[in-house]
């Protein structure tokens, strides 16, 4: 039940991810290049090298993003189909930013040049040719939504410091049908159950 939901969560990231608008409107936000700092820091963050303290620390330094549209500490916000800011990415709910990356950088043994931001994960954006190898180079559990390569693999559970739940990390990959090109996406989910 978890890697279904999972793979839900990253599957309207992902679908978002490629109906996002290539207009000039959505390029005139896209403006700033993060520093290193900022992509080390989201780099941890993809390969769950960074805790969910790190993950809340961000999520709550870019709400800025939200409620203005401005970039952040090397985010920034992704439009809508009217051009101007939108929680989500082609309007599909729960993507919050983007990084693009000033050069390629190797996640998981493959280059990206993407990072998305939702409310519960960070993931790369590749080829969607490489969703197989990083499921089976990451050693992820379960297939992906209908079939296509994808999977889990819980990194870390601990009880949440305050209250019942338990704060989960959790290495995921997916293959993403979209128009106009299918995608693959892989990185960190950060969730409490």
């Amino acid at each position: 039940m978890i890697t279904r939901t999972l793979n839900r969560i990253l599957l309207l990231a992902g679908l978002g991810l490629v109906i996002a608008p290539n207009a000039p409107a959505a390029e005139s936000i896209r403006s700033t290049v993060p520093r290193q700092d900022e992509i080390d820091q989201a780099l941890a963050l993809v390969s769950c090298k960074a805790d969910r303290t790190a993950f809340r620390a961000l999520a709550h330094q870019l709400r800025d993003i939200a409620t203005r549209g401005k970039p952040s500490g090397g985010w920034q916000p992704i439009a809508g189909k009217g051009g101007g800011y939108s929680n989500a990415l082609g309007d599909m709910p729960g993507v919050v930013a983007e990084m693009k990356l000033p050069a390629p950088a190797l996640v998981f043994g493959h280059p990206s040049t993407r990072l998305i931001l939702s409310r519960s994960s960070v993931v790369a954006v590749f080829d969607a040719a490489l969703a197989a190898d990083l499921t089976k180079s990451l050693s992820l559990d379960g297939p992906g939504t209908q079939g296509e390569p994808g999977g889990m693999r819980v990194v870390q559970s601990v009880p949440e410091a305050q209250g019942d739940g338990i704060e989960v990390m959790a290495l995921v990959a997916q293959r993403i049908e979209a128009d106009p090109m299918p995608i693959a996406v892989a990185g960190c989910l950060y969730f409490t159950r």
